[in-house]
């Protein structure tokens, strides 16, 4: 028992925390009706429309929302909480203008959530009274474990120790703003789409050891799911060829000359098919930009003010993402190169696309919420360093890494006591970061 345990406890580590976010999620949405509300608030109402308008109401251009949402007795506008209308119109006709794969994950949780409702209780089966907004939100936990199990086997690819995956995995979860969108924020479609990279690198990384049918297929149909949960985020697909590296041409002839491996690759177009039948059935029309007027600006992207502003910038939320560059003097491997070039490849140019987005801040938040989604990217060098800085450069790269998630959780603390709210900009930020020193 002792060795099973002594194996397996980077996993336990992450159930642990698994159980103690949701633990922590419950207490801060228990008590008073408005606060179970805000479970499902902002954006996450329109990722999680979807399951009702699906399951429930058969209405893809969910008319419910006036009817149902908007004066549900519970949960409804007269709660005080944010109702954003997420619709947008077409040719005269209404749509969801979020993307429907997070909520495809939620898929589960919803069907707990409506058989309890149904069958348990008095409540209405509206997918807006009580046991919704507390169930569904479980989803986010789940995939929280999922997506860290699937890193802890890529750090295994990368050859860590037990020590240095449990290590890596408190970093990565308590120097991020994981915590805020577990615990604050769960029906984003961030931790979703963090669980959907992790499991895509993963895949990656076992595809480039033997590319069998197994291997090839899952990693296209995560792809699909990538696609239709955040279509933005298939820049991680530049990770491939740096990650397959010298066996990129090998992967490549071998499965062309296959015909059963080229199929592997068709589950890629399940999930876009799905939304394009979506679109066709509730729009007349295949392919539609359901954001409308929301979109880039590439010529005049906001690249510094999305990295270090306070206004919700990548650094001044999450200083640790970047230290496993800044010391890369301390830790750098020749044998790395191509997946450290790769990783700071990729990060720059999807940082370039996400700073070009016209709210390049992302409105409510906490730091850039939307490169939560490549936090296991982020998590590659992170866990090189560890791997490779022997005990006398620890001495001073684990304290400094320790530091920035110090100075995360209280950015945290100082957020969930109504500081750095959601008026932009942000005025608060500085007194924020020196409030627990006495300063103002």
């Amino acid at each position: 028992m002792k060795n099973l345990l002594k194996a397996n406890y980077p996993i336990i580590l992450i159930l642990l925390i698994s159980l103690a976010f949701a633990k922590l999620h419950f207490n801060k949405r228990s008590g008073n009706e408005k606060a179970v509300c805000a479970t499902i608030c902002g954006d996450a109402r329109g990722y999680y429309a979807w399951l009702p308008a699906v399951f429930i109401y058969n209405d893809l251009n969910f008319k419910f929302y006036d009817s149902v949402e908007y004066n549900s007795a519970f949960c409804g506008n007269s709660q005080d909480v944010p109702m954003l209308d997420y619709r947008k119109k077409f040719d005269g006709k209404t749509m969801n203008k979020y993307y429907p794969g997070a909520s495809f994950m939620m898929l589960p949780f919803f069907l707990t959530a409506h058989f309890i409702t149904l069958f348990f209780t008095h409540e209405l089966p509206n997918g807006y009274s009580f046991w919704y907004f507390r169930l569904v939100p479980l989803a986010a936990f789940f995939y929280y474990f999922i997506g860290m199990l699937f890193f802890l086997k890529l750090m295994g690819k990368l050859q860590l120790n037990n020590n240095q995956k449990a290590i890596v995995i408190l970093l990565l979860t308590f120097g991020s703003n994981i915590i805020y969108y577990l615990i604050d924020a769960p029906l984003y479609s961030h931790i979703y789409s963090f669980a959907l990279i992790a499991a895509f690198l993963y895949l990656a990384f076992c595809i480039k050891e033997l590319p069998t049918v197994k291997n090839i297929c899952s990693i296209s149909f995560i792809t699909g799911l990538i696609f239709i949960t955040r279509p933005v985020n298939l820049s991680i697909m530049l990770m491939l060829p740096f990650i397959l590296g010298s066996n990129l041409k090998a992967t490549v002839l071998s499965i062309v000359r296959q015909p059963k491996l080229i199929a592997s690759l068709l589950p890629v177009l399940l999930m876009p098919a799905l939304l394009f039948s979506i679109y066709k059935s509730a729009l007349g029309h295949y392919f539609v930009y359901s954001y409308d007027q929301e979109g880039f600006d590439f010529l005049h992207p906001h690249f510094w003010q999305f990295l270090i502003h306070y206004d919700n910038g990548l650094f001044s939320y999450m200083p640790l993402l970047a230290m496993p560059f800044l010391f890369i003097f301390a830790w750098y491997r020749s044998a790395d190169k191509p997946i450290i070039a790769g990783a700071a490849a990729t990060l720059f140019i999807t940082i370039y696309i996400q700073s070009s987005w016209w709210c390049w801040y992302f409105g409510y938040s906490f730091g850039a919420r939307t490169m939560l989604d490549f936090l296991p990217l982020f998590g590659i060098p992170l866990a090189m360093s560890v791997r490779n800085t022997d005990f006398k450069k620890n001495v001073y790269l684990i304290p400094v890494y320790t530091l920035c998630c110090i100075f995360t959780l209280n950015l945290y603390q100082q957020k969930s006591a109504n500081h750095m709210m959601s008026s932009y900009p942000i005025r608060d930020y500085w007194q924020s970061v020196g409030k627990p020193f006495g300063l103002k």
